[in-house]
């Protein structure tokens, strides 16, 4: 098996996503060791472009799958066996748009299948998948034998559109019977960015910790008057300053 992989990496990428990235290529070698992985990172490509190059070449070279993976998502190191598990033509991890509501990044057409949709009140399949009619492709695994049967250009990036989403609708109508799914145990992390800390979102934070790490809340002091700046802490400072001073 051959699967070549693209990531739409401009010049540079987070520090977090590189690390994510690196503990992944390590589990490809250890997991996969029959498998040939080619890597497709084009320097200063736009999205499209970058996809298209990665698609192109693939097929020149008789390579079995296409996955993408973008330079701001965090994926399970597990992610490329449950994808290949899901034997679909176009299988995806769960992302979340980065944006407010946070909608999941697949979509299904609406009732008169017209417009496409997000996709935020899923059901699973018998195999426990969420049929889609279309995915991001932040973290997503093709079937080769898809592209071969899909006109060129394959990715367009338009005004209104994503160059993700436009190839689902276009394999829809080229092969009609394309199955598009998303593995809701493949949870990607989304990168949105530095965080801040300030008075508006203060409990905000508190309670998102709490309900994430409510492991470790039982390890800081309780939110008293003193808390963590207490009778103990007072005294080291008096201490510190009386040596510095001395």
């Amino acid at each position: 098996m051959k699967i070549m992989i693209g990531i739409n990496t401009l010049t540079q990428m987070d520090q977090l996503a590189y690390t994510n990235h690196c503990q992944f290529w390590y589990h490809l070698g250890k997991d996969f060791p029959e498998v040939t992985f080619a890597l497709s990172n084009p320097r200063r490509a736009s999205i499209d472009r970058m996809r298209n190059q990665t698609a192109r070449v693939a097929l020149e070279n008789d390579y079995d799958y296409v996955m993408f993976i973008d330079d701001d998502v965090l994926i399970p190191l597990d992610a490329l066996r449950r994808l290949l598990d899901a034997k679909a033509d176009i299988a995806a991890g769960w992302t979340i748009i980065r944006g407010y509501p946070y909608n999941n990044m697949f979509f299904k057409f609406d009732v008169d299948g017209k417009d496409v949709i997000y996709y935020n009140d899923f059901v699973l399949n018998e195999q426990g998948l969420i049929e889609c009619d279309a995915v991001g492709f932040s973290c997503v695994l093709i079937d080769c034998k898809l592209l071969k049967r899909v006109p060129p250009p394959y990715f367009v990036t338009g005004l209104f559109n994503t160059e993700d989403v436009y190839f689902c609708i276009k394999a829809k109508k080229f092969v009609p019977e394309v199955s598009i799914v998303v593995d809701p145990n493949v949870k990607t992390a989304h990168i949105l960015g530095s965080e801040v800390i300030e008075p508006n979102n203060r409990e905000a934070y508190k309670k998102f910790f709490e309900e994430v790490y409510p492991e470790n809340v039982p390890k800081f002091p309780k939110l008293t008057e003193n808390g963590d700046r207490g009778t103990e802490y007072l005294k080291y400072v008096k201490e510190a300053i009386k040596d510095e001073v001395s």
